[in-house]
């Protein structure tokens, strides 16, 4: 792992063309009066450290080519240690992440004056500045007060997101292979729902599921809140509730995937609770399968998310003239929005760290990326028929279908990092009829 670090650190030196840069961890987040909600490290900061650890500051200071790498972390304490769990402390810590340097944190900021002086700017992610600008305005308080010294202090700031975004963006060997782990845990979890989904069980059942099988097979847990939206719960985008009985007639929408090492799965698929689909059912969902089969097929180094999205509404607009639930020329009907009724998302976004990874959709000229080799993202089409919609007709109402899947760019085309999870009409319905246990830890 320290190779894996190192080169990331070299390639985020040489953006900061000089600057000196701190990046504040997670601290524990308050649940209710004294409970917190598990902890999760902060992306960029575990991207750059490897380090699961709350309350800790990584500073990087460039000197000429080089730079010295500090890491400020909690002290041992065994009095603290005995309720809270144990502490890597400075000397475990210094080994683990490869760093120059290791101290306590209680010397953060007393340290960093005299690491940020001799820099004229300083950088740190702007949108976690809530976090870290009060210590580096302590910093640069107290250097503005050395009117006498001859070293350059910080008199500029930049916002370092866009930089770890980008180096974020393409994804090394290491990172890919997370990614694999975690789709092939959310392969089994899915293939469970399938197979245990059932009219009389609820959507808390199937959510509990899925939840103990991404733990039980060695993943840290849901990368997101799970969506398990039966009947017309699935129109609603980011359903959560997860608490309806699911119904005999009922598709179920299940947007849903595991975390390893922190990297994260994002899949959806979309089956009949009673395991057979309807004429309908059936053929709404063939739409949308068509569509995110022709992507897979045309997405590849060169293309943009933008126009794999237009790819797909082209699709998803012919298949819903052919059903009756829109009406008129595609062209006319993609210009003037007319989808959106039925389809209004988008086709995919970046993955990794992050559900959602947080890098730029557009390049340094305020240009749409152009895909890569190892760039990763989703391709998720999906239609969500009104249930009140009278222009569509009445077979078609209140159903909705989702499918996604989770996509590594090749030097010809994509990689389906999640293509074993069921997909085609036989593959559902066949998995339907197995048994859940087989997918139990």
């Amino acid at each position: 792992m320290h190779n894996e670090l190192k080169s990331r650190r070299e390639k985020f030196i040489a953006l900061l063309d000089g600057a000196a840069a701190v990046l504040p961890a997670t601290s524990h987040q308050k649940r209710s009066n004294d409970t917190e909600f598990p902890f999760r490290q902060c992306s960029n900061f575990y991207y750059l450290t490897n380090l699961h650890e709350p309350d800790a500051f990584f500073v990087i200071t460039p000197k000429g080519k080089t730079a010295v790498t500090t890491l400020f972390v909690r002290p041992k304490d065994p009095a603290m240690e005995q309720w809270t769990g144990l502490r890597l402390g400075s000397e475990k810590a210094k080994e683990i992440t490869g760093v120059d340097q290791c101290f306590d944190i209680g010397d953060f900021e007393k340290m960093l004056p005299e690491l940020l002086a001799g820099h004229e700017t300083v950088a740190y992610d702007f949108y976690e500045s809530e976090r870290i600008w009060p210590s580096i305005h302590k910093a640069l308080t107290a250097l503005r007060r050395k009117r006498n010294s001859t070293e350059a202090r910080p008199i500029k700031t930049l916002d370092i997101s866009d930089h770890i975004g980008r180096l974020r963006l393409v994804k090394s060997d290491y990172e890919i292979e997370q990614m694999r782990k975690a789709a092939a845990i959310t392969d089994k979890a899915h293939r469970a729902a399938m197979a245990m989904s059932a009219p009389g069980k609820t959507e808390k059942e199937v959510h509990a599921l899925m939840e103990y099988i991404f733990l039980g097979h060695g993943g840290d847990g849901n990368a997101y809140d799970n969506i398990v939206a039966t009947g017309e719960n699935g129109l609603i985008l980011h359903y959560v509730e997860n608490d309806q009985e699911i119904k005999d007639g009922d598709t179920l929408l299940i947007d849903a995937g595991c975390q390893f090492n922190l990297y994260a799965s994002d899949v959806t698929r979309t089956f009949p609770a009673n395991g057979k689909f309807t004429d309908a059912q059936s053929a709404l969902y063939q739409v949308c399968l068509d569509a995110q089969l022709s992507c897979l097929n045309f997405a590849g180094p060169g293309k943009t998310l933008k126009e794999i999205h237009h790819h797909a509404v082209e699709v998803l607009v012919d298949g819903m003239i052919k059903l009756g639930i829109m009406k008129g020329d595609r062209d006319a009907l993609i210009k003037e929005d007319k989808f959106k009724t039925y389809y209004p998302h988008g086709t995919g976004h970046w993955l990794g760290l992050d559900v959602h990874d947080q890098s730029p959709y557009l390049n340094e000229n305020w240009e749409l990326t152009n895909l890569e080799k190892g760039m990763c993202f989703t391709i998720e089409p999906g239609l969500y028929i009104p249930k009140d919609d009278e222009n569509v007709p009445a077979e078609f109402r209140g159903l909705s279908v989702r499918i996604e899947d989770d996509v590594v760019v090749t030097k010809d085309g994509v990689e389906n990092l999640t293509s074993s999870i069921p997909k085609t009409i036989e593959e559902v319905e066949a998995a339907c009829a197995n048994d859940y246990k087989e997918y139990l830890p």
